[in-house]
């Protein structure tokens, strides 16, 4: 891979050099490929002439250019001299900054003469020598920013290095950690860190550094005086740091030092000022740099200053823990159990169970074993988790502290080993011996959340009613109620209600100081499901993406990733855009522990878009390794496999059999479920044996009453009136197979307008779905184009401007315009490049 690292993007920069007539300056921070893109810009040109500037060549006038020069100047005037020695139609200088000043003045009487085009690249907010800088100052050469990838070209130049996907995740950790540095980020993808799991490339192990990559970090870093040093180590072990506890601790000197040479940043934090290192990479060189003892220190040292100053921030508590920690010093169990929690609140589990196990270690006794157990679960170790909770069970401890061991192991034998029996029993010892009212009540929510999992609704609201019956709630059980009756909500399909609870109770958790993850991906996720009961797609979407973002900045809480990826690459495949939720599904399967209760969930949904796709090889194989590899408890592990095989039947010609798998699912389906599973059958052409169940339901919404429309219409108008409606609500793909629907009703009515007319939408909303091929839609025909628009559409496909084309046959410019416009609402593209795309696709 280090001989052909891509060159992607910088199309728009590519295009602006390659245009610059005289020249152009490109600028831009450290590592952002401006020499790669200069000699991207140059390739295959001739007579092109590059000088590297560098320190020691400036030593020497003209240094930058002795390999360009004749040997022994003449002994008048060395610039002319120069300048007609370098008839070349092309210059490059690399790090012009760099330039001497006699150089510089070369580069500058360059432009301005006739016959060299100059391209300098230069390291922006550093200073240039007077002659370059009036380069573009004077308006001779545009100069032009370089700027760090952005996350979406990071994942560009990823996916074509490494010649496959990768996740979204590991992308977004890369781009973090690299900042968009195109050398800094080639180095970390050669270092080996990333794994193909599943076809999907994902971070894999410890973040790892090069020798080039630390070498290059090490010179950006240069020479520092021993308080600087000091001062960067600090920052590696501990940032962010205050710039008073810095101070304190070093040199404020030094520190500004730093802040000159663009070594560390210092930015308003409230009333602090915080300090940090200007690259993530830069404390990965410099710790690589430091010996244990010298590492011993420095945390010890941290650990001890911000003690001192009071632990006045939530963050302080779980640094001081870390720090205390890496430095040898004896364990505090308090100290090491209230940063375990904190450790687990922001989601880094790692971290959590270290801290967890270190507390149990120092003699925390059962809230440390309690609290380790938590934490094992929410790091999907759920035997090791089962393993914890019963040695802590057999300690002493409060009646509420057992009460919530109790909820939390229940918890992780039902969600995490599939063993809802035992959960059960657990769940029914904890009420046995709870004499509180409010830690009985705690018990009954959390068995009825259990009863929603596996299906069993009105067993839910039971238990529910008998927790209200038993007295008034504190302020936790009444939320903890709350947030169940809205799961309740959900399964029932009352989506405007759960919507409005959820909104309510999410609002009161913004407010709260850690925002209380758990409980806010419980509601995000019943919210997202309402709003796709009620075909608001936007919402859905919305509330998918900020679920997975609860999964917080180290990407280790597989239960957000799993839950809510699903959830997106089930909104993707609502929308039609099948290809993004296949990616979706695949990034999300990648994630998938060994076994796993949500395996149903997102295998069913890797397998329902490689079904829609035409793939039922694929789908067949996902829904193999569910078998495998799944613990369904309920319907939500059970709906989304049964729906992917019912296509995936369909996909392999046989529709009844899909049929009857959609017709037997929805008998045992949560409220909820229902109506995808009975509109499914409509969309596999049996609206007949769903017609009356669909128009019985009485549920919130437009999505619902667009179901039974669907099943009710009898011919082809009131069936291009149910695509419309799809359309509005971004159903695309429903859209695009009403539709085709209505091709054949029109057909069977010998309306050949109207049929034509369908087919034209049809195709045109098909070509929007990314490949998804559909029972409805695997014999829709392309629409015929009429012989003068196939002449114009094959005319611009090769890149012909309207005039031109109106030049060649002889018509008006409007002519062609009107034509073209009636091509691209046939064919369902939107401009030349997918135009000529198209035609080579029906040609071959």
């Amino acid at each position: 891979m280090a001989g052909s690292w891509p060159f992607i993007g910088r199309a728009a920069q590519l295009a602006e050099i390659r245009s610059a007539s005289r020249g152009v300056v490109v600028a831009g921070p450290p590592g952002t490929g401006k020499s790669r893109l200069a000699a991207q810009a140059v390739h295959g040109l001739d007579g092109v002439a590059w000088a590297r500037a560098t320190a020691a060549a400036a030593e020497v006038p003209l240094g930058a250019f002795a390999p360009l020069l004749p040997a022994t100047p003449p002994a008048g005037n060395p610039l002319g001299w120069a300048a007609a020695a370098l008839r070349v139609p092309v210059l490059v200088v690399d790090d012009a900054h760099l330039l001497d000043p006699v150089s510089a003045a070369l580069v500058h009487h360059l432009v301005t003469r006739d016959g060299t085009r100059v391209i300098a690249t230069l390291r922006s907010r550093t200073p240039v020598p007077d002659a370059v800088l009036a380069l573009w100052k004077d308006g001779l050469v545009p100069r032009l920013e370089l700027e760090p990838f952005s996350l979406e070209e990071t994942a560009a130049v990823l996916e074509a290095a490494l010649g496959g996907r990768v996740e979204s995740a590991t992308v977004a950790r890369l781009w973090r950690v690299s900042q968009g540095n195109a050398l800094y980020l080639r180095e970390l993808v050669l270092s080996g860190m990333l794994a193909a799991d599943g076809g999907v490339w994902r971070w894999s192990g410890p973040l790892t550094i090069t020798p080039t990559l630390r070498e290059t970090i090490a010179g950006r870093i240069g020479e520092v005086t021993a308080r600087e040093r000091e001062a960067l180590e600090l920052l590696a072990y501990g940032e962010p740091l205050g710039a008073d506890l810095l101070a304190a601790l070093g040199s404020l000197d030094a520190v500004q030092h730093l802040e000159d040479r663009q070594l560390v940043t210092v930015q308003q934090d409230g009333r602090r000022l915080q300090v940090r290192l200007a690259h993530p990479l830069y404390g990965e060189v410099i710790r690589d740099g430091c010996g244990v003892l010298r590492a011993r220190t420095m945390v010890r040292r941290l650990a001890q200053a911000v003690s001192e100053a009071g632990l006045r921030r939530r963050e302080d508590v779980l640094r001081v823990a870390v720090w205390r920690l890496d430095g040898g010093l004896p364990g505090d169990p308090g100290l090491l159990l209230a940063g375990c929690e904190r450790a687990r609140v922001v989601r880094d589990l790692e971290l959590a169970v270290r801290l967890g196990r270190a507390a149990v270690d120092a003699g925390g006794g059962a809230p440390a074993l309690s609290a380790l157990a938590t934490v094992l679960s929410y790091s999907d170790r759920y035997a090791e988790a089962d393993e914890v909770s019963a040695i802590a069970w057999e300690a002493d401890m409060t009646e509420r502290a057992r009460t919530d061991l109790g909820v939390q192991w229940a918890l992780t034998l039902a969600v995490g080993l599939g063993d809802v029996a035992r959960a059960a029993a657990v769940l029914e010892e904890t009420t046995r011996r709870a004499g509180d009212v409010g830690a009985r009540q705690g018990t009954f929510i959390m068995r009825a959340v259990l009863a929603v999992l596996a299906g069993e609704i009105a067993t839910a609201e039971e238990l529910l009613a008998r927790c209200r019956d038993m007295g008034p709630l504190g302020s936790h059980g009444a939320r903890m109620l709350a947030v169940a009756e809205v799961a309740v909500s959900a399964a029932q399909g009352r989506a405007a209600e759960c919507l409005a609870r959820a909104a309510e109770i999410r609002a009161g958790l913004v407010r709260e100081p850690d925002g209380m993850r758990s409980l806010a991906a419980t509601l995000t996720g019943n919210a997202a499901h309402a709003a796709l009961l009620l075909g608001d797609l936007d919402a859905a979407e919305r509330l998918a993406d900020e679920g997975y973002g609860l999964d917080g900045q180290f990407g280790t809480w597989t239960r957000a990733l799993l839950e809510f990826g699903s959830l997106k690459a089930r909104v993707l495949r609502l929308r039609g855009r099948m290809a993004d939720a296949l990616s979706w599904a695949r990034d999300t399967a990648a994630r998938l522990p060994g076994r796993s209760v949500q395996a149903g969930l997102c295998l069913g949904e890797l397998a329902h878009a490689y079904a829609l796709l035409g793939e039922p090889a694929a789908a067949e194989q996902a829904l193999e390794r569910a078998e495998a590899t799944g613990t369904p408890i309920g319907p939500s592990g059970v709906v989304p496999l049964r729906l992917a095989r019912a296509w995936t039947l369909a996909g392999r010609g046989d529709a009844a059999g899909a049929v009857e798998l959609c017709l037997e699912t929805a008998e045992g389906a949560l409220p909820c479920d229902v109506p995808f599973l009975l509109h499914d059958v409509v969309r596999l052409g049996r609206a007949d044996l769903v017609s009356a169940r669909l128009a019985a339901l009485d549920m919130d919404g437009p999505l619902v009453a667009l179901f039974a429309r669907h099943a009710a219409a009898r011919d082809g108008a009131e069936l291009d009136a149910v695509s419309e409606g799809f359309e509005r609500l971004g159903l695309l793909l429903y859209a695009a197979e009403a539709a085709a629907q209505a091709v054949a009703r029109y057909r069977g009515s010998g309306l050949v307008r109207g049929a034509r007319a369908a087919q034209t939408r049809a195709w045109r909303l098909a070509q929007r779905c990314q490949g998804g091929r559909t029972l409805a839609l695997v014999d829709l025909d392309v629409p015929s184009l009429t012989p003068r628009q196939r002449e114009i559409a094959v005319l611009a496909a090769q890149g012909l401007t309207n005039r031109e084309i109106a030049a060649r046959l002889v018509v008006s410019v409007r002519t062609v315009a009107n034509t073209l416009y009636a091509v691209y609402d046939k064919t369902g593209v939107n401009d030349r490049e997918a135009l000529a795309a198209l035609l080579n696709r029906l040609a071959g």
